[in-house]
């Protein structure tokens, strides 16, 4: 018992000095810039794109086959998902010695994964049009795809996926452009679910990658559920000591990362100043009612912020084309809650697709899978 209390005492002490510092950070801050978003809107399309994938969603003799399955779409309507699968994780010589020779016809990981995505450039029209809208050879090429992801399945499929939406989000814009362009005095938003900003490529990609959005013209905006901003006790806090979350109504929370900056904070993380976006982020409540606390992160590109005017009449479309009781999240824009309706793999769904696999694969296959997940359980 006296040993709990020692351990109980410690814990205590950390916590009054953890909520101290806390209360003296959220006290060091001027009060929040609210804008209501309450802009009359000519908002009439709210598109949004989202990819699912799954490395790891298939079990028993399946999941050793390192294959990645991605599903793609837009929420506009008779946009039907498309699917992919990528192998992601070829067991193959990975010689780590530029001078070792490989045996003349075999493949290297490096060599397979080129090849993959050599095939990906010069089939899929739709991964096509994207790179050459960003002007690359090759989706590997130098100042693209980072070099880890040769070494690394779960950041060459997180490259991929971001490969698959980029490019249906650059389609998607391209669309809605067109009819835009007819004079039909229709306003556009494009929605990414996240930052804006593309994983695992080097730093110069955003740039033209950000000027490839501006130039048509069709503005984009990416909404994140979860991040390391929203999470942060002293920004609830300094929203909660203001008011803030009391406001009817939605509204945007506008972030002065000078005054941040002043407080230490790590302005990369925060806002984007590491340069893999090209957005800034802002604070925004699409749910009307008061009290409620479901913010979303809301990267907004430099362009558009610096037109504080425009970006307050967008975000007021999409809250109008929100819900209090969407899921995940009240609040969430329908067009994101829709298209992640499209592209999710469920239970159901995988169990099927799993089942379909097995029966059309060759036996000496099957078998040699089944021999591969009785060695794992073997050596356990």
């Amino acid at each position: 018992m006296e040993e709990l209390t020692k351990i109980t005492d410690n814990v205590s002490k950390v916590i009054d000095e953890a909520t101290r510092e806390i209360r003296q950070a959220a006290n060091s801050l001027e009060a929040p810039e609210v804008h209501p978003l309450n802009r009359r809107s000519t908002l009439n399309i709210c598109a949004a794109v989202a990819v699912d994938t799954g490395q790891t969603l298939f079990s028993g003799v399946l999941r050793n086959v390192g294959v990645a399955l991605y599903q793609v779409a837009s929420s506009q309507e008779n946009d039907e998902p498309k699917s992919y699968a990528f192998w992601v994780n070829p067991n193959l010589p990975d010689p780590t010695d530029p001078n070792e020779k490989i045996e003349a016809g075999k493949l290297t990981r490096k060599d397979a994964i080129n090849v993959q995505l050599d095939k990906l450039l010069d089939e899929d029209q739709l991964v096509k049009g994207f790179v050459k809208s960003m002007g690359w050879a090759r989706i590997y090429q130098p100042g693209v795809m980072q070099p880890s992801c040769y070494s690394s399945s779960a950041t060459l499929s997180s490259f991929l996926r971001e490969i698959l939406e980029w490019a249906k989000l650059n389609e998607v814009a391209r669309k809605l452009r067109e009819i835009q362009s007819l004079g039909t005095g229709i306003q556009p938003v494009l929605l990414r679910d996240g930052a804006l900003r593309f994983a695992h490529t080097s730093e110069g990609v955003s740039t033209p990658l950000g000027k490839l959005f501006q130039d048509l013209r069709v503005p984009i905006l990416g909404i994140s559920k979860t991040s390391a901003l929203l999470r942060s006790p002293v920004i609830v806090l300094w929203l909660a000591k203001h008011g803030v979350y009391a406001r009817g109504g939605p509204f945007m929370v506008r972030i002065d990362k000078e005054m941040f900056k002043k407080l230490g904070w790590r302005l990369d993380r925060y806002f984007g100043e590491e340069g893999y976006r090209f957005g800034r982020y802002a604070l925004v409540r699409f749910d009307p009612l008061p009290g409620s606390r479901n913010l979303f992160a809301v990267d907004i590109p430099e362009y558009l912020l610096n037109n504080l005017d425009e970006t307050l009449v967008l975000l007021s479309g999409v809250a109008q084309q929100s819900t209090a009781t969407s899921y995940p999240v009240p609040g969430y824009p329908i067009s994101l809650r829709k298209v992640h309706d499209k592209v999710v793999f469920t239970d159901d769904k995988v169990f099927l697709l799993e089942n379909c696999l097995r029966r059309l694969m060759p036996d000496e296959i099957y078998d040699l899978l089944k021999n591969l997940v009785s060695f794992e359980r073997s050596v356990k």
